[in-house]
């Protein structure tokens, strides 16, 4: 087993037991379904080895603390598509509250450090994790690259938060996030192939036309948190400093759905959790934003093709 996947399970190890092991076929894929005590989920970890590749997608009944050492040597980069990461670094005493959508650069040993998890908060994040083989590549074909000179100006530990570059960063990212678990050697070098992708996207020098206004990063921050309170366009528009056409031109463009779809999508995601989870219709109804439990019924039918 390798250094990747022996770190990822020490890691889950220590946090307790919100993680279960489960069997994976492949070489080198490990993965992990939450403990339905404590929500529902999964993590799974895919190493190549100049570059591991970790997914998770989390939805937690109550609220959670995850404690562990990071490992030494490490270099990383965690991509945070939904949710609020509350972390702190018990070395530096320092606390980061961090929303997405969200870009955490790692390096170094950081000692430990505790993630606070929200409870009815779905959480979805990726992480690529290389080594001294990958920094080299690096070096020689990136260094003048922002993100790459974070890894490459000194040796110390440190933990930098940046937003997500472009539209086809976000893009590719979902992309990966959304690939089912693989099963044979061909969807290993499918997954391998989109990481890499991503890691080129992350480095390209020459996507900064391409780059996420702040007013649509916002909005999509607000519509992830505040899905079940009433959002109109005018108020979001207000909320981010810019006009309503604009809004709605630039947040299509960036993110390739409508305001409203975004919205819809995000609320019946967090439905069908729920209702999984046993929660009543009426309950669910209220908790994702919507006053009528018989529209909320037909709204959901529409969008799953079956009843709740």
């Amino acid at each position: 087993m390798s250094i990747y996947i022996d770190s990822h399970k020490a890691v889950l190890k220590q946090v307790g037991d919100i993680f279960l092991d489960m069997y994976s076929p492949l070489p080198n894929h490990h993965l992990n379904q939450f403990n339905p005590s404590d929500g529902d989920g999964y993590s799974e970890i895919y190493d190549f080895g100049k570059l591991c590749v970790g997914k998770g997608k989390y939805w937690v009944d109550r609220p959670l603390k995850m404690s562990a050492e990071s490992p030494s040597n490490a270099f990383g980069i965690t991509m945070l598509l939904s949710g609020t990461h509350h972390i702190k670094n018990h070395r530096s005493n320092h606390e980061y509250q961090i929303r997405s959508p969200m870009i955490i650069l790692r390096k170094g040993s950081l000692g430990l450090q505790t993630i606070y998890l929200q409870e009815h908060k779905k959480m979805a994040l990726i992480t690529l994790d290389f080594n001294e083989t990958f920094l080299e590549i690096m070096q020689t074909s990136f260094q003048h690259h922002d993100l790459a000179k974070f890894f490459l100006a000194d040796p110390n530990p440190a933990l930098k938060t940046i937003n997500i570059p472009n539209k086809n960063v976000l893009h590719q990212a979902h992309y990966l996030l959304n690939l089912p678990p693989a099963q044979s050697s061909i969807d290993l070098l499918h997954l391998e192939g989109a990481a890499l992708e991503l890691m080129s996207l992350l480095l390209d020098q020459h996507s900064k036309s391409n780059q996420i206004p702040a007013p649509i990063h916002k909005s999509i921050m607000i519509l992830e948190s505040e899905f079940e309170q009433k959002i109109t366009i005018r108020t979001l528009a207000k909320r981010v400093g810019i006009n309503e056409c604009g809004l709605k031109r630039l947040f299509k463009e960036y993110t390739g759905k409508t305001i409203g779809h975004y919205l819809l999508e995000t609320r019946m995601k967090h439905a069908q959790i729920l209702l999984k989870d046993g929660v009543s219709v009426e309950n669910v109804a209220n908790q994702v934003g919507y006053s009528s439990v018989q529209y909320f019924k037909q709204i959901f039918e529409q969008h799953f093709g079956y009843s709740c």
